[in-house]
């Protein structure tokens, strides 16, 4: 078998929500590809699924290497940080929002992010920025309109 057939089995275990049998067919693909950036992705997946957040944060950065167009990788690494709730990570977050960001412009789930990690940090003016850029591109996006009018009448007076 070669590593497309591990591939292919792992993810639909995957969406079949079977975890432990996924993380066996995808840790196969990736022994047997281990610069394919989709079977490390997979495999992050699982582990993100799983809650083994080190490991997926680290199949995540793994994709990253092999493909460092990988916009989701970027993402989903954030959101293991998100989850983390460590403070002192705000920075390394940003970043890979960005990086997502500039390759995908539109990619609205990781600008609201964005906006809501500039926020934390306090940066008001930036957080604005970001969600301006959200409703020039969904004008009914709801969450934004929120956040944004929150941010206007509780931090900007």
């Amino acid at each position: 078998m070669d590593y497309k057939y591990y591939l292919d089995k792992g993810i639909q275990e995957t969406n079949e929500g079977k975890f432990d049998e996924a993380l066996h067919s995808l840790s196969r693909a990736v022994g047997l590809k281990s610069d394919d950036a989709l079977c490390h992705f997979s495999l992050a997946i699982v582990y993100h699924n799983m809650n083994e957040l080190k490991s997926a944060y680290e199949s995540y950065s793994q994709a990253i290497k092999c493909n460092s167009e990988m916009i989701d990788a970027y993402y989903n690494r954030a959101q293991i940080l998100i989850a983390q709730k460590d403070d002192d990570k705000l920075s390394e977050i940003l970043k890979d929002l960005d990086k997502s960001i500039e390759l995908d412009p539109k990619f609205i789930d990781a600008l609201y992010t964005k906006a809501v990690i500039q926020k934390k940090q306090e940066d008001y003016k930036g957080a604005l920025e970001t969600l301006d850029k959200i409703l020039a591109i969904d004008p009914t996006a709801v969450y934004s309109r929120a956040l944004k009018k929150l941010i206007l009448q509780k931090y900007m007076n």
